[in-house]
């Protein structure tokens, strides 16, 4: 049985493959959504359409070349953007990010639109969340495998950053960024639901599932998280 740390969303569902781990019971049926398991090492363009061969889907996928920035795009074609945020209303489209600490967001509203994005404290900071070219009234989010508070710690100068300060944990152990809370209340400016938001609670820190940690032991490896409409 799969087993999940303290912040955990109840509400969802993962189900384990040797391959990756598919997020259920949250958005359409439509939608096929998750991230990979150890099995990968985060090789794209060839550890993806691996995946998809193993799972027996035909799809196009596009994925980023991730520079830490505030920029996000809508994607009509499968390729390569240079962007840290993907979003596509194209059935049988992957949008595709890697990471290793970094927190994936998955976005679907029903089965118009899907998105991807690679939130790190840089675009965070930047203001990626706030770029989102949609209302999120109709859209659910989830949080993926990424630092959680208990392991995000960051340097005093984070407590000059006006984006983010407010989400600083200052405790006698130092200083620690809060990711989720933070992509919460960014969210809900832009209209999504409270109820909408869901947190798979795993840290790629500290969790004992084989995630991908750079900040543990300095990996290149890194964790694939995926959405499509079927």
């Amino acid at each position: 049985m799969f087993k999940y740390n303290n912040f955990f969303d109840k509400k969802i569902k993962l189900k384990k493959t040797k391959y990756c781990f598919f997020i259920d019971s949250v958005f359409s049926t439509q939608i096929t959504a998750g991230f990979t398991s150890s099995f990968f090492t985060g090789q794209l363009p060839s550890d993806f359409s691996q995946l998809l061969s193993y799972i027996g889907k035909q799809a196009n996928f596009s994925y980023m070349d991730q520079r830490h920035s505030a920029d996000l795009t809508i994607v009509e074609e499968p390729g390569v953007y240079s962007v840290d945020g993907l979003f596509s209303k194209d059935k049988n489209h992957f949008l595709v990010v890697k990471t290793a600490d970094c927190l994936p967001l998955f976005l679907a509203k029903k089965d118009h639109y899907v998105g991807i994005i690679h939130m790190g404290w840089r675009s965070a900071k930047e203001g990626i969340l706030k770029n989102i070219p949609f209302d999120l009234a109709d859209f659910k989010v989830v949080a993926g495998p990424g630092l959680r508070s208990c392991c995000y710690q960051v340097g005093t100068e984070f407590r000059k950053f006006g984006r983010i300060a407010s989400y600083l944990k200052i405790s006698p152990k130092g200083t620690f960024f809060d990711p989720v809370e933070f992509a919460k209340d960014q969210l809900f400016s832009k209209g999504l639901k409270r109820e909408n938001f869901f947190d798979l609670g795993l840290c790629s820190y500290c969790s004992k599932h084989n995630f991908f940690s750079h900040r543990r032991n300095k990996t290149t490896k890194r964790s694939l998280s995926f959405i499509g409409i079927k």
